[in-house]
């Protein structure tokens, strides 16, 4: 998630959607922020589905610490509220100790990456010092954020061997398959 929300406005194209703490109706507002860049950056399928970042530990509880989430699809329904009650339901402990909920770490406290199908837009809900909000992305995968911290994965001395595979799979992608010269 970090590397998304390193993204800058002006490089690409990232939009967001702020409330303040003091806005009476921050849930709300928050909500709709949400929902706005989610539509009109095409989060969504046809079937309202998308990836959504959650605790890896929680599905697995042997993985280890390099892997913090795992990403699953889920489907937006019709009644909904991501920056409130999503925020605050419980999911247990963090490997640290700490209580963990779905979405975040309380009701109007976001901490969340989504993604859609086709890996063509990222969403990210945080909390900042005075406000919570959410962003949006198109094409993370092409941002110079995303990219760098994939390299330092693919070539990081401290990175696992299945970590390390898994970002050169990604870096290599796009690749034209080699021609094989006979």
């Amino acid at each position: 998630m970090s590397a998304t929300v390193s993204c800058t406005h002006e490089e690409t194209g990232r939009r967001d959607a702020f409330v303040g703490f003091d806005d009476p109706h921050l849930i709300e507002h928050a909500n709709r922020g949400w929902y706005e860049l989610a539509t009109s950056f095409g989060l969504f399928d046809v079937s309202r589905e998308f990836l959504l970042a959650l605790p890896a530990y929680r599905h697995n509880p042997r993985v280890d610490l390099e892997q913090p989430s795992v990403w699953r699809r889920v489907r937006l329904l019709d009644a909904w509220d991501v920056m409130g009650a999503a925020c605050s339901i419980r999911r247990g402990r963090s490997v640290l100790g700490h209580d963990e909920c779905l979405l975040g770490s309380r009701s109007g406290r976001p901490e969340f990456a989504m993604l859609s199908l086709d890996s063509t837009v990222s969403v990210v809900g945080t909390t900042w010092q005075d406000g919570i909000g959410s962003l949006a992305v198109p094409n993370p995968g092409d941002t110079e954020p995303v990219r760098r911290l994939i390299d330092w994965e693919a070539n990081g001395a401290d990175v696992s061997r299945d970590r390390r595979a898994r970002a050169v799979a990604w870096l290599q992608r796009d690749e034209p398959a080699p021609v094989d010269r006979a």
